[in-house]
């Protein structure tokens, strides 16, 4: 019987050496995460600093859409439907990327003709 005891006790100290390890391993995990998280935060801040025109650029130069869907209803019957799609972007991107030529070339559009 004391035998078995022994074979107990054991393998509770045993057990117990590993929650240690482990609780141990998350911890270090933990510290870690949380470092690398700060380094980030610290970094976008730091990157942060973009003015309000290199945004706009930004924006223009990719093009930005818009949508949006409002549905005026009563009783569940749809009597309004209004959708918004728009695309804002630079004429440059559009024939850029589009294709579609919009800028006005003429002798009457010439800026000397003006």
């Amino acid at each position: 019987m004391s035998e078995q005891r022994e074979q107990m006790q054991r393998r509770s100290e045993e057990a117990a050496r590993r929650r240690d390890r482990d609780r141990d391993a998350w911890r270090k995990r933990n510290e870690a995460s949380r470092e690398r998280q700060e380094r980030g935060v610290s970094r976008a801040l730091r990157d942060r600093d973009v003015s309000l025109l290199d945004l706009v650029d930004r924006l223009l130069d990719g093009g930005v859409v818009i949508h949006g869907d409002i549905t005026l209803a009563v009783a569940d019957v749809d009597l309004i439907y209004v959708g918004l799609r728009a695309l804002i972007a630079s004429v440059e991107t559009i024939e850029r990327d589009v294709g579609i030529s919009l800028s006005a070339k003429g002798p009457a559009l010439k800026a000397s003709a003006l």
